[in-house]
């Protein structure tokens, strides 16, 4: 009978260690998913976060771009206004005009006048070059 209770004793021992092992395993494995779990949903808050910011420049990349175009378009009407009325000084004051553009060509021969005779002479070859049929 000895043997039949160590043998008993041996088949209950090793059935409590595997229903222990079975626990742990258990055990673990509701960690590792719980981890998962914890793991998904941060990676799910994160990429709300980054869509989120993503979203939020490229709000802020579209204002700036509309103001960008607002104010090009300003300097565009700046600018023809400013073409329109020196172009209408130039067609009222023809004869100023001519004598200030005459004064300032007059400057810059004083000031480069070897520069200024060596163009000449270049320019002068140019169209005899370019009339000649």
């Amino acid at each position: 009978m000895e043997t039949r209770e160590k043998i008993k004793g041996a088949v209950d021992d090793l059935g409590n260690r595997a229903h222990q092992a079975s626990a742990a395993m258990t055990e673990r494995t509701k960690e590792g998913v719980d981890k998962a779990a914890t793991l998904a949903d941060t990676i799910g808050e994160k990429a709300h976060d980054v869509a989120a910011a993503v979203g939020e420049y490229a709000k802020e990349a579209g204002q700036s771009v509309s103001r960008m175009a607002s104010n090009a378009a300003d300097s565009v009407g700046h600018a023809k206004d400013k073409v329109a009325d020196w172009a209408g000084d130039v067609a009222q004051h023809p004869g100023d005009y001519l004598k200030a553009c005459t004064d300032n060509t007059a400057k810059l021969i004083r000031r480069y006048p070897i520069t200024c005779v060596l163009a000449g002479i270049g320019l002068g070859f140019m169209l005899a070059r370019v009339t000649r049929v």
